[in-house]
């Protein structure tokens, strides 16, 4: 009993000096006892936001076919901020805004493996540890730590108000978040206790980024942008203004320029001494971060509702309109597809030259950012609201993929020639590949179309009913769709409408010899 005794004695004196890590209570403000882990991040395919600690947004894996199409969904209650992070089993992990402000861990068959209910939003989203330990944040004002199995490893409060700052881990297991209410980022040991605190002049919302160096950049409602080196002293800060300031978290390249968007409507460039390397005009920037594809090219969303894809000069290569908000960051794929989701409901994917590959509807609104999978598998969260209701629910979607092939080029028939005012028929036919349905679009040429028809089966010929009211010459326009909104090119039959019918039948009653003269001058 006394070798029991006198061991425990030794390792409180000795234990930090031998590098036996002493747990400490939980909440602990301060601490001067180090507990590194040789490791920081885990190795799985997406082990944070934005993938990596430098927040690139770039995945090593792709999926295997050009259409998505849905592998599960997963009910939750409340909208959805939250990002999905990947472990190396195909765990999910997502934070949620349901009525119990739950965690979620999700099997990769999309069955619940495990809930924790933090007891105020979670907006953080989770950053996953070498051995295995989740860290997210919650609104309540703690940082959280979890095993894998769903216990609670330790809380820690850092700062007096929310954690939407999404959590990074350095190389030595230090995990840094920021705190909106109480305007610091703080730098926590594995143990969950405080090792410092840095201030700034505001709220801060975004997640830190680190560089090579282990430098760390964050940004901050007061227009900052803050550099701060790993023994929490300022390194430099950099005033790029904003209504709100900064709220999209930092991507460092691979260069060490470090981009960020801004409340003031810029994306900005900075050399790694804190300089300006050059801004680039995008509108409001909110959450949205930027992503790097490995040939430099910078990815962003705006609140103006375009996509922008920027050269490492700044100019603009091009931009993508999808008419409503993005607060999303990107995600790319290895081949250099990108993948954004925007408050109309729509996930799109984009070529690297800005084409549209496809779009998939998750829901009524998208603030999430997509993650991709070992598989390919991309994971998003799309949120419905009912009209007139004040709640909300969330689908997190898994989507596989498939190689579709687009209709052929439909066949048209019908008058080319006609009169005003009179309806005429028109029939369209093709087939599928695939053998999928198919749904056809009339253009009608005179500022009206057919919209999208009802889906028939492949081959099968439909009709569509057209009248026009001015004289002129119009080229109808018709393409296909299949079930996979996968579209033909168009096809197209041009057809005269070369007199009023009615005020003809008019004339031919009254006169009906000059009317029959007239027609034989017409048609001569």
């Amino acid at each position: 009993m006394k070798k029991v005794i006198i061991s425990i004695i030794f390792i409180l004196l000795f234990g930090s000096t031998l590098g036996v890590a002493i747990p400490s209570p939980i909440g602990v403000q301060k601490n001067d006892v180090i507990s590194y882990s040789s490791e920081g991040l885990q190795n799985s395919s997406w082990p944070m936001f934005q993938h990596d600690v430098q927040h690139t947004g770039r995945s090593p894996y792709a999926p295997n076919g050009n259409t998505p199409v849905v592998k599960w969904k997963f009910w939750m209650d409340g909208m959805m901020i939250s990002s999905p992070s990947i472990d190396e089993n195909g765990t999910i992990y997502i934070g949620a805004e349901d009525f119990h402000d739950s965690f979620f861990a999700i099997n990769p068959d999309g069955t619940e493996k495990w809930r924790f209910g933090t007891g105020d939003y979670i907006l953080s989203s989770p950053a996953i540890a070498a051995d295995g330990t989740i860290y997210i944040g919650s609104n309540n004002g703690k940082l959280y730590a979890f095993y894998q199995n769903g216990t609670l490893k330790w809380r820690a409060t850092i700062g007096n108000g929310w954690v939407k700052s999404s959590p990074v881990i350095d190389s030595d297991g230090i995990v840094y978040a920021g705190s909106f209410n109480s305007n610091r980022l703080c730098a926590v040991y594995p143990n969950g206790t405080i090792r410092w605190e840095f201030y700034t002049e505001n709220s801060i919302i975004c997640s830190p980024a680190l560089d090579n160096e282990g430098v760390i950049y964050i940004g901050g409602y007061d227009g900052y942008m803050y550099a701060i080196y790993p023994n929490g002293t300022l390194k430099w800060r950099y005033f790029a203004g904003g209504i709100k300031g900064i709220q999209s978290s930092p991507t460092i390249d691979t260069d060490g320029t470090i981009y960020f968007g801004s409340t003031s409507g810029y994306l900005y460039a900075l050399c790694p001494d804190g300089t300006e390397k050059w801004r680039c005009n995008t509108g409001y920037i909110d959450d949205s971060s930027p992503a790097v594809a490995i040939d430099g090219t910078i990815y962003i969303g705006s609140t103006n509702g375009k996509i922008y894809s920027i050269r490492p000069d700044g100019s603009i290569k091009w931009s993508y309109q999808t008419n409503k908000e993005i607060f999303g960051s990107p995600a790319i794929d290895k081949s250099g597809i990108m993948y954004i989701g925007s408050l109309n409901g729509n996930l799109y994917a984009l070529n690297p030259d800005g084409a549209l590959r496809w779009k998939f509807s998750a829901g009524d609104g998208i603030q999430s950012s997509p993650s991709i999978g070992k598989d390919g598998t991309i994971y998003i969260a799309g949120y419905f609201q009912p009209s007139g209701e004040n709640s909300s629910c969330t689908y997190l979607y898994a989507l596989d993929f498939i190689n579709n092939t687009a209709p052929n080029i439909p066949d048209i028939d019908g008058e080319t020639e006609g009169t005003i005012n009179t309806e005429y028929t028109y029939t369209a036919v093709t087939s599928d590949p695939e053998n999928n349905n198919i749904s056809y679009f009339f253009n009608w040429d005179d500022g009206t179309t057919s919209g999208w028809l009802e889906f028939v089966p492949s081959g099968t010929e439909i009709q569509a009913n057209h009248t026009w009211t001015q004289k002129g010459t119009y080229t109808i326009q018709v393409k296909a769709k299949d079930d996979y909104d996968a579209e033909s090119d168009w096809a197209t039959l041009e057809v005269t409408m070369p007199r009023n019918k009615a005020v003809f039948d008019i004339f031919q009653s009254k006169f009906p010899i000059l009317a029959k003269l007239l027609t034989l001058t017409i048609n001569q």
